[in-house]
Formats: structure tokens, sequence, C-alpha cells
């Protein structure tokens, strides 16, 4: 099937996309994409993406941070007409056994060692001798004949590793739908790219939501290790070597020496690399060994789990670790109790996701909050790059943007006066509204004393952290299909990304202060090292990350050219300058009675339709 463009004509925004794709492509340059919801990112930049790879005999990669975004994708390559496309998930997420509790280094060891001593059923009946089985090559030409997503994939392979399957597909394929951590592990993208038999430099990487990835970057490189990770190592040892459980406890007997000298009457402190390898070399030379031992006879035994194991990758981590993290020793209060926290924190993304890109033979990283585009550059570490930016193509009429600077969620501020304050404004605002209206909270915390000053007659749905993803999906379905109906959230919490209110059922976005970061030890660090490195320490690491999570939650209102809705910023700290910079592009209007702006703007609405 020839590829095609699916729709009958390009926007005029989408035209130039294209066009920029494709000459950066040709020039074999990088290119900084920040495009707003509705100007149609996805098929702008796969279809020139996949031309160019057809014309230059590559590939194309399109990765994503969440599955639910893989769909869209997959939808667009139909539309386009390519058939040699598969969709890889994390290993996890496609077995058929249940491992639902398990983290992903704790699947991955355990995977590896059920494949090395076949027991697993499902990679068995792939492989026999080393070599494929007949079973599984038709499996996979059955598979290649369409584009399926891997939940579909996984229900056609019920006697085989779907994994293994796509994987396998993945090798004839001209396009992988995949996750970011396919590519940017340092752990995995290895491994994974001979697998799929993959080269970076005949690949084109297309990064969807690339706002998300300098975050998790970092996330895939950092570690920690907990008391309770360390208390159930010595119960796990002492069964199989009741004498070696001894050496794990005086390792964590001296992890608790350091805490006390170094925290004193704090809750955090830093903490130096050596102090912890000279607690090692205190202890017996063959405990890093020893540890081993113990994950493999705890595998032996069918265990899922190995804590030991858990314990020993993060001292290896923190062997290796160099000047670009940093290393804290926490204090935390628990359901069981007082325990200790040693955190080993990358600071520079750039680290993991630069040579990935740059290596590619072109790589387009996408967003709709993609600004300041020379922040992301720098803290990715694109080379060779363009950038473009487009503005929203909706109707500007359709959104009132409103800074309301008659509140503030500042730190020294804080009290029940102004969470009372939060209060009546909201209700306020809600009741001239008069439909559904989400508001998103800096924290948890704020949301709830917030709520406390609320009057019981308001319909509320609320997110708490506790909330199952089964309880989540029923709370919006309950908010949606209601009229008048208030939604609380947080800011990058779980309902102001990734998800879309249908058929204009959320009238008013209310951003209920700056979800500023912590200002803890963490956080400081970052402030310094991107102070040391780009000059910008505040701005990166402090201020736009807080302002861009508002931008995030404010798109959810406006997901197409017949929606209408008013967004808030409900905080002084929006007039800032350095928050502003962040937020240009759009028009605001300033605002202490937004209940009355709220008011104009629907007459003039009114008196619009009934023109």
């Amino acid at each position: 099937m020839p590829l095609k463009f699916p729709y009958p004509e390009k926007r005029e925004n989408q035209d130039k996309m294209i066009q920029k794709v494709e000459e950066c492509i040709k020039n074999r340059k990088n290119l900084l994409v920040h495009a707003p919801t509705g100007i149609g990112k996805t098929v702008g930049v796969l279809y020139p993406a996949i031309k160019s790879a057809s014309k230059l005999g590559l590939n194309v990669f399109f990765l994503t941070p969440r599955h639910s975004q893989h769909l869209i994708a997959l939808e667009t390559l139909k539309k386009i007409g390519e058939t040699k496309a598969v969709d890889i998930i994390g290993k996890r997420w496609l077995c058929h056994y249940f491992y639902d509790d398990l983290g992903q280094s704790d699947f991955q060891e355990l995977c590896n060692y059920l494949k090395k001593e076949e027991k697993c059923e499902f990679y068995n009946k792939i492989f026999r001798k080393g070599e494929l089985t007949e079973d599984a090559k038709n499996k996979i030409k059955e598979i290649s004949k369409e584009i399926l997503s891997s939940e579909e994939v996984k229900k056609k392979c019920k006697e085989f590793c779907p994994y293994e399957i796509l994987c396998l597909a993945a090798k004839r394929s001209v396009v992988v739908v995949a996750d970011y951590f396919h590519l940017f592990n340092p752990f995995v993208s290895e491994t994974f790219l001979a697998k799929i038999n993959k080269r970076l430099e005949e690949s084109i990487i297309i990064v969807d939501e690339a706002h998300q990835l300098p975050g998790r970057a970092i996330d895939l490189i950092s570690s920690k290790l907990t008391t309770f990770v360390l208390n159930n190592a010595i119960n796990e040892a002492k069964d199989l070597n009741r004498e070696f459980s001894l050496d794990i406890d005086n390792f964590r007997l001296g992890i608790e020496e350091i805490a006390r000298n170094k925290l004193g009457f704090n809750d955090e402190a830093y903490i130096d690399k050596e102090e912890i390898v000279s607690l090692l070399n205190s202890l017996p030379s063959e405990f890093m060994h020893g540890l081993q031992e113990i994950s493999d006879l705890v595998r032996e035994e069918g265990k899922e789990r190995s804590y030991c194991s858990g314990l020993l990758r993060f001292l290896e981590n923190w062997i290796n670790s160099d000047e670009n993290f940093v290393r804290i020793i926490k204090r935390k209060e628990t359901k069981y109790g007082k325990q200790f926290e040693l955190k080993l924190k990358a600071l520079l993304p750039e680290k993991v996701t630069s040579d990935v890109i740059n290596n590619s033979y072109s790589t387009i990283l996408m967003s709709a909050t993609l600004q300041p585009l020379e922040m992301y550059a720098n803290l990715l570490g694109v080379r060779n790059y363009e950038t473009i930016s487009f503005k929203s193509i909706f109707p500007p009429e359709n959104r009132l943007n409103l800074i309301a600077p008659i509140a503030t969620t500042k730190f020294s501020k804080r009290g029940d006066a102004q969470y009372n304050n939060y209060a009546k404004i909201i209700v306020k605002i809600f009741e001239v509204v008069n439909g559904n209206t989400a508001v998103f909270f800096p924290s948890y915390y704020f949301l709830n004393k917030v709520h406390d000053f609320l009057r019981g007659d308001l319909n509320i749905f609320r997110e708490t952290p506790e909330l199952t993803k089964e309880q989540k999906t029923n709370l919006l379905r309950q908010f949606i299909n209601s009229e008048k109906s208030l939604l609380f959230g947080v800011q990058s919490g779980s309902f102001d990304q990734g998800i879309d209110f249908p058929n204009n059922s959320l009238k008013c976005i209310i951003i209920a202060g700056v979800a500023l970061a912590t200002p803890d030890l963490e956080t400081k660090s970052l402030i310094d090292c991107y102070n040391k490195n780009y000059g910008k320490g505040m701005e990166y690491a402090y201020i736009y990350p807080a302002i861009q999570k508002a931008i995030q939650a404010s798109g959810r209102a406006i997901r197409s050219e017949r929606d209408k809705a008013v967004v808030i910023y409900l905080d002084e700290r929006f007039l800032w300058r350095n928050y502003r910079l962040v937020l240009s592009g759009e028009n605001f209007k300033v605002s202490r009675e937004p209940w009355k702006d709220i008011e104009e703007w629907k007459f003039r609405e009114k008196i619009s339709i009934e023109n």
C-alpha cells in the first residue's frame, strides 16, 4: 500500500511542520517542535519521517511516555498506509504471568533467570535449541500482516511470549512504536536494538511529549535504598546463610550510625560517596559476592523477588556513580515507624539522552508544551538542531484566559485565611460558570486544606493518592457525565495530563497556585548543577517546570475547535516576569474579579450564537 497523507488537505501549520521535518531529516539535523493541541503533531511528524525513511532505507522509532499514547500513533500509521510497524511496551506488561507488584529491575532479573533455566513455557515455545520454532515463525507472519496494538498481540499470543514475538516481528518492520526506556535507558537500549536488529545511526527517532523526557531520563538512572529493603534482605539471608545475614545487619547498623551523625534534628543531609564505600570496605571482602549468591538461591527456590538483589543493584550504582549525582540520606516516618533512606539522584538528563539523540540519523522532539525550546535543547544535550514553534489554531475567542492575582500559594502567606480565600474564590467562579469545573492544586496537602473550607452541598470529585486505576476511571466518568460538578486534582497528577474531556464537558479550569518543587536538598542540587552547566539554575530547575505543569493542566479544556472554556491562573506569581516568559503565546487578561469577566464573556458568546 503506497504512503499517503491521510486527510484531504493539510492545515497551514501542518504543512510548515512537514516541510521542516523533511528538511531536517535530509540535512541530518535534530528538530525541536513546540506545537499546541489541534495542529496535528502526530501525523505532521510521522508522515514525513516515514516518507523520508522509505527513500533513505531508514527505520523510524516513535517513543512515548505512556501506553495510551501508543494508540494515537498506531491509528495514524494505519491512515498513512504503513503496514510494516510494531507496537512494543515494557516486557512486564506483556508477560502472561502476573508480576504486577514487581519493579522493572526485579522483573527483568526474574525473566532472565526463567529463560536461562528454561522455566518459562511461553519463551520455550518460541525457541528450541536456539532456533525459531515453526509455530513461532507462523505467529510472526500472522501479526506482521496488520498493525496491532501490543495488547492485541498479547491476546493473539496465548501460547507464546508476546514481547519476544514482537521483537522478532520488529526486525522486519520500518516503524517501531515504543516507550522512552527502550532507547533512553542505558541498561536496556543496546540490548534492545541488537534484539530487533536496528542501529541508531540508521534510525529517525520521534519523541512524543518531549517535555517529559528530562525527568524520565533522570529517573531511569536514579535509585534509592530504604530501611525496609535492608531489613527484608537480612530476613531473606537468615533462611539461607545466617552468618552472612549478620554482615548485612552490620551494614544496616553502619547506615543508621551515619544517619544519626549526619541528620541530628534535620530530616535530610548530604552524604559523600566515600562514606558508604568505606562502610563496605569495613565488611568482609566477599560481601558483594555474598549478596549475589543469596539472590541466586532465592531464584532457585522459585521466589519472584530478591531483596538482596535489590541491595546489590543499589550498591553497584552507588560505586559506579560520578559527580553528576547527588547523594542524600533522609529520615522518613512510615507505617513501619522511623526509617532511613539513601537516595542516589542523577542531575543531568543529557548524560542519558545526548548520545542517543545525536547518534541517530535525526531526532524530532515534539510537545504541546516545549517552551522554552532552548531549555530543552540544553537539558537533553541536543546538538546540531533547529527549532520551530506554532501558536494554537483554535479560535482565540473560544477561550478566556485570566490571571487572577487575588490569592497566592506562596509558602510565607499560607494559613487558614489563604485556604479560605481560595475556597471562596473557587465557589464564586464555579457558580458563574454554571458547569463542570476542574481545579488543579500544587499539592494534595493544599487541595485538602482548601476542601475543608468548602460547604457541603457542592458536588466534588476529589483526587487522592490512594485511588486505584479503576477508581480513577470511575471518578472521571462520573464527573464527565455530570453537568455541574467540581473536580479537585493536583498538577502532574492523574487528571491533568493525557486525558480528554469529550463534548466540551469541561467548562472551566482553575490553576489554583504554582506547583513549585519542594525546596529540599535535591532541588537545591539541581539549581546549583544547572547554574554551573547552563547559567540558569532557578529557571530550569524551579520556575519553568512549575509553569509547565500549569500550562499542561490548562490544556485539558480546549481539545477541538468547537470547545469553549475559561482558564484561570489563580495566583499572584503568574504575573511575575520570570513566570510570564513561559506563558507567552496566549492572550491573557489580568482580572481581580474573574467572575465578572466570565459573565461578560458568556454574554458575548450568547449574543454571538443568537446572531
